[in-house]
């Protein structure tokens, strides 16, 4: 059985690897010249997914580690990029991965073989035949650009979070960052000390997590154990949130900076709750940055209100507050699809596809 794989990032590596261990015949096809996907940092690529200069995972590596290939000893808990990338070398290396992965292979197209599997168009003008097909693309390759009113008077430049690699060409800038998810505030704290100001608009806020837990811990080796998951099922959800709320609120008390989520009547409009209670914490998933309180105590960071409108060179918040701004960020997310995949094989509706676990019907 001859199975394809797609990219060779994070999770094409293992399903590489689980194939050969299944005695299948294997081929990986990955558009760049390394295995990495988005941690293979390619400062000059306009397309395709890619982390930031000064990125560094949000999780520790004990928690985010292949069960088989722990990361070695010396790696920091918080890897930066170039970590990753090399410990995803060395998984490559270690189980014998790179014979079977074509480098600087995109693929074209993929569609239905009329004797049944999947084929495979090449840019290269070639085409293969597979029985079997595993996507593992991630998604992070199609930003998601909000519509905006009076968004064409502006002056200044637009970009997307996609687009930042560093902070070079941000001096003496003033930045206007939507959003404020993790590469909201990521790029924020990388441009703040060289930028002239620097405006986060939030519609809803957020909850922020710092790396460094009580006791010097990794937060996530604390809130992701077996004890914790279940105890979390044994406690009323109401509880769960007060304390889940009361221990990041002794850490920075969110109200104070404008960043407490607001989000508790959507949630309740899709639930059998008569009242809300108040801000549900589980619904929204926290941001994890260590900087952003400093950042806002010291004034190299703003946060404001959700954008309402444009002028040529400012930005005008809901509440009638106008900030100036050169550079407008929207850091929105990204579209989840396969535009190379045939609609017949996968639908995507609304950034969403119904699949049962993820497995393509035959």
């Amino acid at each position: 059985m001859r199975v394809c794989v797609v990219g060779a990032g994070a999770s094409g590596l293992p399903a590489v690897k689980a194939c050969l261990e299944e005695g299948l015949d294997v081929v990986c096809f990955e558009k760049t010249s390394q295995v990495g996907g988005l941690w293979n940092y390619r400062p000059e690529q306009k397309d395709g997914a890619t982390v930031m200069e000064t990125t560094v995972v949000n999780t520790s590596k004990e928690m985010m580690a292949y069960s088989d290939f722990p990361p070695p000893e010396h790696f920091a808990n918080f890897m930066h990029h170039s970590k990753v990338n090399e410990y995803l070398q060395a998984y490559a290396d270690k189980f014998d991965l790179l014979s079977k992965i074509r480098f600087n292979t995109p693929v074209k197209r993929i569609s239905r073989h009329p004797n049944g599997g999947y084929r495979i168009q090449l840019f290269n003008g070639s085409e293969e035949h597979f029985d079997k097909l595993m996507l593992c693309t991630g998604h992070h390759a199609q930003p998601y650009h909000p519509q905006l009113r009076d968004i064409q008077k502006f002056q200044g430049k637009v970009m997307h979070a996609y687009e930042y690699r560093n902070m070079k060409g941000f001096e003496d800038k003033n930045v206007v960052l939507l959003g404020i998810g993790n590469s909201a505030l990521d790029i924020a704290v990388d441009i703040a000390k060289i930028a002239k100001s620097v405006t986060i608009s939030t519609r809803r806020g957020t909850w922020i997590f710092n790396r460094v837990a009580a006791g010097g811990m990794p937060y996530d080796t604390i809130f992701f154990t077996r004890y914790y998951k279940w105890l979390m099922g044994k406690i009323p959800w109401t509880v769960a949130n007060d304390f889940m709320e009361h221990k990041i609120q002794q850490r920075m008390d969110h109200d104070t900076y404008g960043l407490r989520p607001n989000h508790s009547q959507r949630f309740f409009a899709t639930q059998l709750h008569p009242t809300p209670p108040g801000t549900i914490f589980f619904q929204q998933h926290p941001t994890v940055n260590d900087a952003l309180a400093n950042l806002i105590c010291s004034g190299y960071v703003t946060i404001a209100e959700d954008v309402d409108t444009f002028t040529e060179n400012t930005v005008v918040v809901k509440n009638g507050r106008e900030f100036d701004c050169d550079i407008f960020i929207t850091c929105t997310g990204y579209t989840f699809g396969f535009p190379f995949v045939d609609e017949d094989i996968i639908q995507i509706k609304n950034h969403e596809t119904q699949l049962y676990k993820y497995v393509f019907p035959h």
